[in-house]
């Protein structure tokens, strides 16, 4: 019998009455062993599904070219402060370990998710009403629409914010002050450790000096030869060219602090980051649900804004970095999905037939 047909479409059933699960041939109840033995088949199924996809999605061209993705918004960010476009791993494993296999495994039960929530739906269906059935078609494809738009905005909005904001806070720093050695510093460079300090005299006077400068290029120059040196200008880069490779030479501003991100942390930022954001996007969804069920009134979640914005700002505050801005950057969209959810329970509970109150009485 075909899932979408059971025991709950006779219009004699009552609550009371329907098995809690339809074997699809008879009207008596699914044994508890064959119940959790179907359970058992659907998280094989889904499984099998996840680690199929796992192994054609852990391929180097597609990880790697899904993690260059996923660290542009901070490449861009260090880009256009001023830093070096460049990301760092401490542990020789960590590429591998801690960035490629997480990144993988996590596109790849982003990219089954279908499958499995197939597979959820074939273990559930037999025991839910026709009209419970139908609720299901809606809200499958509403929550998609909804993580969908979750990460588009984490990606596009809030990490670029956040980012932007610590890199242009550490340029706040003052420059080193390097100066000539104090007189300790000196004896000990002089008569401990055999080292003379610099003779000021020796110094060249900028004002005189020939200084040549680096061509700024616009794409690199043809044909490369050894040791050709220039300044890439859309990634405001010092080039060079060793061994017929073009490379980009290591820059820092002279700021006191330097920003040296590590790939694994920042790929755990952008997680929590995209997490939250994404399970902040399923509000609508879920008052969607409560008003299906009639569980709570539209009114009285609406007589309670006041509330609701105060948690929208801690949930701003907990989803988001430490800065002031990003928080604000997910409060305001987060209070607007609640109103945007309190017009789909108050469509839900029109469509249920529930009487609204009359304002006369």
């Amino acid at each position: 019998m075909p899932l979408d047909q059971g025991y709950d479409d006779d219009p004699r059933a009552t609550e009371a009455t329907r098995p809690l699960f339809n074997t699809g041939d008879d009207d008596r109840a699914m044994p508890l062993g064959d119940h959790l033995e179907e359970l058992r088949s659907c998280v094989i199924r889904a499984l099998v599904g996840v680690f199929l996809v796992f192994f054609v999605v852990v391929l180097p061209p597609v990880t790697t070219r899904l993690i260059a993705w996923i660290c542009r918004p901070l490449i861009t960010a260090l880009r256009e402060t001023g830093y070096a476009p460049q990301m760092y791993v401490t542990d020789p494993t960590a590429g591998f370990t801690s960035v490629y296999l997480p990144v993988g495994f996590i596109a790849a039960l982003i990219i089954a998710s279908p499958w499995v929530l197939y597979q959820l739906w074939r273990f559930i269906a037999v025991g839910l009403y026709s009209h419970e059935r139908r609720a299901v078609h809606i809200l499958v494809p509403f929550s998609t629409v909804m993580t969908a738009l979750g990460v588009a905005f984490a990606y596009y909005v809030m990490l670029p914010v956040a980012l932007m904001f610590f890199m242009t806070f550490a340029r706040l720093y003052p420059p080193p002050n390097v100066g000539a050695p104090d007189a300790v510093t000196g004896a000990l460079m002089t008569h401990v450790y055999g080292g003379d300090a610099p003779d000021p005299a020796s110094f060249e006077d900028p004002a005189t000096a020939v200084i040549p400068a680096l061509p700024v290029l616009s794409a690199s120059p043809e044909p490369l030869l050894e040791g050709l040196m220039w300044i890439d200008g859309p990634s405001r880069t010092v080039r060079t060219v060793i061994h017929g490779n073009v490379v980009d030479l290591a820059m820092a501003q002279r700021q006191l602090m330097t920003p040296l991100p590590k790939v694994d942390e920042y790929i755990r930022f952008a997680a929590f980051l995209g997490l939250g954001v994404v399970a902040a996007f399923q509000v609508p969804v879920l008052m969607l649900v409560v008003g299906w069920t009639g569980l709570i009134d539209p009114d009285v979640l609406a007589k309670g804004r006041k509330y609701a914005l105060f948690v929208c700002v801690c949930l701003g505050g907990i989803l988001t970095p430490t800065d002031l801005l990003s928080m604000v950057v997910l409060s305001v969209p987060l209070y607007a999905l609640f109103e945007f959810g309190l017009l789909l329970m108050r469509w839900a509970d029109r469509r249920q037939g529930h009487v609204e109150p009359d304002p006369a009485e």
